[in-house]
């Protein structure tokens, strides 16, 4: 008699517990924008609000010639920060890049790198420009693109 009064007291209400308790849970996941968050992680910061923009790339390029740019960055959250600035070819492989470590500035724009960035010896065809400004985990992005040609007519100059 003891067994079954413990098995009664015990064992049936943790069973019932897990199925009930299971039940409840899928149904709260079910429901429209729900997630199941047991260890948060620290509370995310504001996101940076500032941008980042090629200045002074062209359309086009001739392939004898140089592709010269620079990235200017605007955003009052960042003081400094690293510069990635990398070239893809129109197979998505990196052509060229450049990282610039602690790169800071005051509240407004500036344009980085201060004497530009040179790229030379690409093959006719379409590119892509990355520059991405990280600082205290928060990231901005731009991006453009160009093209080299085998010759630049006049008017495009």
């Amino acid at each position: 008699m003891a067994g079954g009064t413990a098995y009664a007291v015990f064992v049936i209400p943790v069973i019932f517990t897990i199925v009930f308790g299971s039940a409840v849970l899928a149904g709260a996941l079910e429901e429209f924008d729900r997630e199941l968050n047991m260890w948060p992680g620290p509370p995310a910061h504001a996101p940076p609000v500032g941008s980042v923009d090629i200045v002074g790339l062209q359309d086009q390029y001739a392939a004898a010639g140089a592709v010269l740019f620079q990235v200017s960055v605007t955003d009052d959250s960042l003081d400094c920060g690293t510069l990635y600035i990398r070239v893809y070819d129109s197979a998505g492989d990196v052509f060229a890049e450049g990282s610039f470590e602690e790169q800071c500035f005051a509240a407004g724009s500036v344009l980085l790198p201060p004497d530009g960035f040179s790229v030379e010896g690409a093959a006719p065809g379409s590119y892509t420009v990355t520059a991405t400004m990280s600082a205290h985990g928060n990231q901005l992005i731009g991006s453009g693109v160009f093209q080299v040609v085998d010759e630049v007519a006049d008017n495009d100059r």
